[in-house]
């Protein structure tokens, strides 16, 4: 259904104004779908921080593991149980910022809110990848530590900082690089 042109460019107003789609929406006076599908067609991505910081770890993981020779390709769809497939396994990545006192903190519970709350899911990370890559973002811009966990033994609150149990498994990419033939499993 289309909207009117009044409607349009208040969606780009409200966009620029920094406002989430669900209150776009409210001011347009249309559907979060349909405020999802305008921001798409003219090119705007979501103000929403979580999700961008969500996108911008699956590309850091994809640009990694680039990078290191793997090869990795996009998920078949759009908000799939997984991001990437990185030398065929299932990758989902998650990304957090450092807090204050240099620690991260991953919440990987089994029932995940939709975009914006509305209903809730069920997440069993062991059934739908193979494998998670934390990305531990840096305020100060530098480059990411990436925390590679079996999605078999996963806690559901990951807290990183250094020096403990998970130093073990920063930056360590070859779980997912190819096993060198006649190598132990």
């Amino acid at each position: 259904m289309a909207i009117s042109q009044e409607q349009e460019s208040i969606i780009v107003k409200a966009h620029a104004a920094g406002h989430l789609d669900l209150q776009i929406a409210q001011l347009a006076g249309v559907s979060l779908t349909t405020v999802k599908r305008y921001r798409r067609k003219f090119g705007l991505e979501t103000n929403c921080v979580t999700n961008r910081r969500g996108k911008l770890g699956e590309q850091l993981v994809y640009d990694e593991a680039t990078r290191r020779g793997l090869n990795v390709e996009w998920r078949d769809r759009h908000n799939g149980a997984f991001d990437l497939y990185v030398q065929g396994q299932r990758v989902d990545a998650k990304a957090s910022m450092q807090m204050v006192g240099g620690a991260w903190r991953f919440r990987l519970s089994d029932r995940r809110p939709s975009f914006y709350g509305q209903y809730m899911y069920r997440k069993d990370y062991a059934a739908d990848c193979d494998v998670v890559a934390l990305v531990a973002l840096y305020p100060d811009g530098r480059e990411p530590d990436f925390y590679l966990l079996d999605s078999r033994t996963l806690p559901r609150d990951v807290r990183i900082q250094p020096g403990n149990r998970y130093d073990t498994l920063r930056n360590k990419w070859d779980v997912l690089e190819p096993k060198q033939p006649g190598a132990a499993a």
